[in-house]
């Protein structure tokens, strides 16, 4: 018997013990582990954030020692606490959190703000200028950039998932000649991929309706590790649609 790509599921009304919940949930971990759930997701979720002090008009070094300045002051005092209001999501607590340190940043020496130049994350900053050169103009704010590169990190590691999840299979083709359909309700010509593929124009139907079932399962795994309840997953998708519709 063949088997379907990403068997196992999420659980529903078991909402899993993901890295932001463990952050916020003292009581949960010891502090060892807390800071090493957020370090985890510092380490991914750090471009949004390097984007938001460039659209705010920083050049690229003083983003550099802002966004590193911010997770060393992040990572080094349990400044969750801080923001009770926006503890829900780690969306809107990274967020309110920038836009505070960045009010306070005036009072701190650059020695401070890096933790007596202590380094708390490898930020790629070479490539994170290559990528903020294209970021649309339209989203002219601080805030909508970040939203934008918020939503678009999360959906790249969806993608990737996917894509090792079916190199795993030796299915690599059929997410190179499906990919483009995943995220939207687009159909192309089934009867030409499946002669790309060498399978009938209904099982290349089938293999991507289950590869969507596999990318809507990713999705909401990706963002229960932002989120700290199970129904801010089906908030948050729809956030993503709001964004990328403005």
């Amino acid at each position: 018997m063949s088997t379907e790509p990403g068997q196992e599921s999420l659980e529903r009304g078991q909402f899993p013990m993901t890295r932001w919940s463990l952050v916020l949930g003292a009581q949960e971990g010891d502090d060892e582990s807390r800071k090493k759930a957020l370090s985890e997701l510092c380490e991914i979720y750090w471009y949004p954030l390097y984007a938001y002090t460039r659209r705010k008009g920083l050049n690229p070094t003083d983003a550099e020692d802002t966004t590193q300045g911010f997770f060393c002051e992040l990572l080094a005092k349990d400044r969750v606490q801080l923001f009770s209001e926006e503890k829900g999501k780690l969306r809107a607590y990274l967020l309110s959190a920038i836009k505070n340190y960045l009010r306070d940043q005036a009072k701190m020496t650059r020695a401070a703000k890096r933790g007596g130049d202590q380094v708390i994350l490898s930020l790629d900053v070479e490539l994170a200028e290559q990528r903020y050169a294209y970021e649309p103009t339209d989203f002219d704010t601080p805030e909508k950039l970040f939203e934008l590169r918020w939503a678009l990190t999360i959906l790249e590691r969806v993608f990737e998932r996917v894509k090792e999840e079916y190199d795993r299979l030796g299915k690599s083709e059929a997410y190179l000649a499906l990919k483009g359909l995943l995220a939207g309700d687009r159909d192309d010509s089934f009867r030409e991929i499946g002669e790309k593929l060498g399978i009938s124009e209904g099982a290349a139907r089938v293999t991507l309706h289950r590869m969507r079932k596999l990318y809507r399962r990713y999705l909401e795994e990706e963002i229960a590790d932002t989120v700290s309840e199970e129904e801010s997953i089906e908030s948050e998708i729809e956030h993503f649609s709001t964004v990328f519709s403005n």
